[in-house]
């Protein structure tokens, strides 16, 4: 065997070491899932903690603290396509949930009562939308 030859016997058998070394470098599922988990158990601190509020003030917080949530997870990097389906729907729920909670306040301060019952009707449609992809998202990441 020649130096040409013992150099390629060489280079082909690092290809599997760069390989699995290249892997491992790679996002695990369980590490994309805990990305989204903390951003989804920060929200759902936020809105226990202010849940009974009738402050507007505080109210509109938590509208700005849905729409923060929903700019970090559309700005986490994820390789997992299921993963980005979910990611992709819990920043529009927060999203929506931050717009709607504006017109509800709105409505309110204006005495425009059936603008504040339906925006009232939105907020517990998304919140039901919001635990639909919750529950797929952590049924999805218990799988191996």
């Amino acid at each position: 065997m020649n130096s040409q030859q013992k150099r390629y016997v060489s280079l082909f058998c690092l290809i599997p070491v760069i390989a699995v070394l290249l892997g491992s470098c790679a996002e695990t599922k369980t590490a994309q899932c805990q990305k989204i988990f903390l951003i989804t158990k920060k929200m759902a601190e936020e809105s226990a903690t202010n849940r009974e509020t009738k402050d507007i003030k505080t109210v509109l917080q938590v509208a700005d603290a849905f729409e923060q949530a929903s700019e970090q997870l559309k700005k986490l990097e994820l390789k997992d396509p299921k993963l980005t389906e979910y990611q992709q729907g819990l920043a529009e729920v927060y999203q929506g949930n931050a717009e709607t909670t504006r017109s509800f306040i709105k409505a309110l301060e204006t005495k425009d009562i059936p603008t504040a019952k339906l925006a009232q009707e939105q907020v517990q449609q998304i919140g039901k939308k919001e635990q639909e992809i919750i529950t797929q998202t952590n049924q999805y990441c218990q799988e191996n």
